[in-house]
């Protein structure tokens, strides 16, 4: 990747070799060359010096987003913040600095594996121009070499690939934001400005490679977005102000998109999916700077929508994107009614056997995690032997659906219902296990609660409340007797590792279900489940072969029907259906409206 590192090494060996007349750029002050070339080292220092103090372009990096070298932090966690060394808080002694800056060059030579020790160098770098004030000529020029070196070595070693961990994130810190950092801060230097074409190679590869087409990162790369948001939206910037900006001219609509994931991703207070909200203190500031910065009106109309002190009206736009989204590549699906930020919205990752979900409401978050499964089958524990993958997505103006499937090896299944119906307000989560064979079957999935939500059970009934800040949801296990004087089948309770809903059913299949009633103005309404009979052929079916459900909230009333054996032609109340999956509501008539329905 860019320039070849023997020629990288070449040039930092000018940086060490006290100062060549080869490093200077023709646009670099006659003065400043002439007295480099004097041979006459303090001379040469004293000019780059002043020139450095008093040159009024390029502007210093700290100025152009506000907020100083505190941007620095955007998206790392608070123990990551604690490791972070900025430079400037020293500057002011130089014997001090000095033994600090050869501290850290000693404890960073060629280790470089963690984004805060990546941001420490940039930090430096950063610093380099008003650090000429405090430090001696030697200390600063091997600086000036060590992080040249350091964008070599990261150029050299490349991302490390979509599974390798942090280093993609390194690579864009490095190869990408340092070197550009360099070529931007000292463009008087050969050295540093032919770093510019392989920051832009660097930085346009990491768009490409790291996003879909939605510009959405790889679910395994979910928790550092941030970082790379933060990374690119400071290389936007300086590239603003180069002549042919940070990255290749294609790579803007990646990034305009990743924007927008990054919003589509991001709680009501700013925080980001799946964090601890109370260590994310920057969130909203990263996404409203990333927003007018490098978005379009659409991007900046989101952020007013969705961050904390913007517009809260108008997120059901026709002009707006789509709220949802799902990637099979990036494993990762959002399903969201709309944009408004009161919105309901499931955020759900399935990169490997583990399916993490997320439920937020207005400023609620629910629950946060893994979605735990735990299957026996004849007493033996069923262990996942592939990760999740898709089986269906829709999305259209009824529902957000999603469908996964997990196996479980010798035959047994799990598929993962997820479906958030957009006008209806309700959410409905089910595990259908298929074991193929008679047997018992015991099930346990657990909702990883927030330790901000609270469950209250009914007194007589098996419903609940979820709520946050204020109610939020009644929860309804369908597959359950409502009465609680009704022991069968199985229970929902909390415990201290979530809601949690167990089963235990006899047969081939069992389907576990859960219903979330996500409309607050039916919360006081009276509400109702039943388990219904399903008939093929006259003879009604046991529920291992299709199972149908019946749910009333005041006037409102659903039909949810599940095939667990091949689809047939089979009847309940009356209705007549043939596919495996479908969730309808009744109207006003009392006749069946399919909100969905798949084969």
């Amino acid at each position: 990747m860019g320039i070849a590192t023997s020629s990288v090494r070449q040039n930092v060996s000018f940086v060490r070799d006290r100062w060549s007349t080869i490093i200077w750029h023709r646009s670099a002050p006659r003065v400043v060359q002439k007295a480099y070339s004097s041979g006459k080292e303090s001379a040469g220092w004293k000019a780059w010096q002043r020139h450095l103090r008093a040159r009024e372009c390029p502007v210093v990096p700290a100025q152009l987003l506000g907020g100083g070298d505190r941007v620095l932090t955007w998206g790392l966690a608070a123990g990551e913040i604690a490791e972070l060394f900025l430079p400037q808080l020293v500057r002011t002694d130089c014997p001090r600095t000095n033994a600090v800056l050869q501290r850290w060059l000693d404890d960073t030579a060629g280790n470089q594996g963690k984004p805060s020790e990546a941001l420490s160098a940039l930090a430096w770098c950063r610093g380099l121009p008003r650090l000429a004030a405090v430090l001696p000529a030697n200390a600063w020029w091997e600086l000036l070499a060590h992080l040249l070196r350091t964008v070599a070595e990261a150029d050299a070693a490349g991302g490390g690939g979509e599974h390798a961990g942090d280093g993609p994130l390194i690579h864009q810190l490095l190869a990408g934001e340092l070197a550009l950092t360099l070529a931007y801060l000292f463009p008087e230097l050969t050295v540093c400005r032919e770093r510019l074409p392989q920051a832009r190679q660097a930085l346009s590869a990491g768009l490409a490679d790291l996003l879909d087409d939605r510009g959405l990162p790889h679910a395994r790369h979910l928790d550092r977005l941030r970082l790379l948001l933060a990374c690119w939206t400071r290389c936007h910037v300086l590239g603003r102000r180069l002549k042919h900006g940070c990255w290749h001219r294609d790579a803007d609509k990646p990034y305009r998109r990743f924007v927008r994931s990054a919003l589509r991703l991001a709680r009501r207070d700013g925080s980001h999916v799946f964090s601890d909200a109370a260590t994310d203190h920057s969130g909203a500031e990263l996404l409203a700077a990333a927003a007018a910065q490098g978005g379009r009106p659409e991007e900046r109309r989101l952020a007013a929508l969705l961050l904390p002190g913007g517009k809260k009206k108008g997120g059901r736009g026709a002009d707006l994107p789509a709220a949802a989204v799902h990637s099979e590549w990036a494993a990762t699906a959002v399903l969201r009614p709309d944009w408004s930020s009161s919105a309901p919205r499931l955020t759900v990752i399935y990169p490997d056997t583990a399916c993490r979900i997320e439920l937020s409401c207005g400023k609620d978050v629910l629950w946060s995690g893994p979605w735990a499964l735990d299957v026996h089958v004849d007493g033996a524990p069923a262990v996942p032997s592939s990760p999740w993958t898709r089986l269906c997505w829709v999305s259209d103006d009824d529902v957000d659906y999603l469908e996964l499937e997990l196996s479980l090896g010798e035959g047994l299944r799990v598929q993962r219902h997820m479906l958030l119906a957009r006008h209806d307000r309700f959410l409905l989560l089910a595990d259908a296990v298929l074991a193929g064979r008679a047997a018992t079957i015991q099930y346990r999935g657990v909702l990883p609660l927030c330790p901000e939500a609270t469950w209250r059970e009914a007194c007589e009934t098996r419903e609940g409340t979820l709520a946050g800040r204020k109610p939020r949801s009644m929860v309804l296990p369908l597959a359950l007797p409502e009465w609680l004087a009704d022991r069968r089948g199985g229970e929902l309770i909390s415990t201290s590792a979530g809601l949690e809903l167990r089963q235990t059913a006899t047969g081939q299949s069992l389907l576990a279900p859960l219903f979330f009633d996500l409309d607050r103005s039916r919360m006081s309404k009276p509400l109702t489940w039943r388990q219904l009979a399903v008939a093929e052929s006259h003879q009604v079916q046991p529920a291992d072969v299709a199972v149908g459900y019946r749910v009333a909230i005041g006037k409102a009333q659903w039909l949810i029907y599940r095939s667990l054996a091949a689809p047939q032609s089979r009847s309940l109340l009356g209705y007549n259906v043939r596919s495996e999956t479908l969730v309808a509501r009744f109207d006003r008539q009392g006749e069946v409206d399919p909100l969905i329905e798949i084969e």
